[in-house]
């Protein structure tokens, strides 16, 4: 009798483990949600299971809690979850690159508009400092600037910063320089401001694109930065997918 006790503790074990559904394995549990499924019939859920970075399941937290162990778990608070959205035409690559330009718009003043230039070459310290935004009639003084402070606080570094119609931008004296441009340029259409026979670094139009054409392109270093920083700001809004209607070969291995 005593020998058939191991038997029967066997037994017993066996019969226990075929009683017991052993619970499988999920990185995240996200429960006590409202989470928007879009399955076939558009139902709602509470919770799900997550597992390398796949959905396994969806369905009341009670019955996800009892079916899986979770490495991670997440309480929604009662918040909406959706699916990520999709953007079907966007610009992402050129708003990235936009995103390492100085943002200039909602400025009440010409040195509001330095200051900004300022922090952001100290953060950035980019080799030629573009920008956009400024408009001075949201000024006191509503008169278009002239480079004077631009020349004293970057000598050595061109600037061009655009106002935000994008029909005139003012350039320091460096990235005058840069571009060519003297008292003597004479483009077609648009303006070259000359006060006291100076040119006053503001260029209206047409003569615009001396200045653009003399910034360089950016690196595959920059542009891998751009996208970087395109991402983050669509993750911020829920977008994870996007269609870029902008991007050609010269950018294209940067994506990849």
């Amino acid at each position: 009798m005593l020998n058939k006790l191991p038997y029967l503790g066997l037994l017993l074990a066996l019969l226990i483990s075929c009683n017991t559904e052993e619970k499988q394995q999920a990185d995240l549990l996200v429960y006590n949600g409202n989470v928007y499924t879009v399955d076939d019939a558009f139902s709602n859920s509470e919770a799900f299971a997550v597992k390398n970075g796949r959905f396994l399941e969806s369905g009341s937290s009670e019955a996800i809690m009892e079916k899986y162990d979770f490495k991670e778990k997440l309480d929604a608070e009662g918040k909406t979850i959706l699916p990520g959205f999709i953007d079907a035409h966007a610009h992402f690559y050129r708003m990235g690159l936009q995103q390492q330009k100085v943002d200039l718009t909602g400025t009440n003043s010409f040195q509001e508009v330095l200051d900004k230039i300022v922090a952001f070459q100290k953060e950035r310290n980019v080799d030629f400092i573009t920008g956009r935004g400024w408009d001075q009639n949201d000024w006191e003084l509503k008169e278009f600037p002239s480079k004077e402070k631009l020349d004293s606080l970057f000598p050595d570094t061109p600037v061009a910063i655009t106002r935000i119609d994008g029909h005139a931008l003012l350039a320091n004296q460096a990235a005058l320089d840069k571009a060519g441009v003297t008292i003597d340029s004479s483009p077609e259409g648009g303006a070259i401001e000359i006060k006291n026979g100076k040119l006053t670094g503001i260029l209206i139009d047409n003569p615009m694109s001396f200045v653009y054409d003399a910034v360089e392109e950016p690196s595959k270093k920059e542009q891998i930065q751009a996208l970087l920083e395109a991402q983050k700001i669509c993750f911020s809004y829920g977008l994870t997918t996007v269609v870029d209607a902008g991007i050609d070969k010269k950018n294209y291995s940067a994506y990849r």
